[in-house]
């Protein structure tokens, strides 16, 4: 991505994407702005609440670093 993200949503929506490449669910719960980063917190657990954090460049829209508990 080459363009800011301004918005939970779009911050939100990127996320999501990249998570469903490894889990076939993902609820996003919230996004949060911290300087120039997002940090995206995203349920993949379709029984129980398992949290995967996805961080963004807030200035690019790359994604940064995740986790995803197994």
């Amino acid at each position: 991505m080459d363009h800011e993200v301004k918005s939970a949503g779009k911050a939100t929506e990127i996320a999501s994407s990249f998570i469903k490449k490894y889990r076939w669910f993902a609820r996003p719960l919230k996004a949060v702005r911290e300087d120039d980063t997002w940090l995206v917190e995203i349920d993949v657990g379709p029984l129980s609440p398992i949290i995967a954090k996805v961080k963004i460049d807030a200035k690019s829209g790359d994604i940064l670093e995740y986790t995803i508990p197994s």
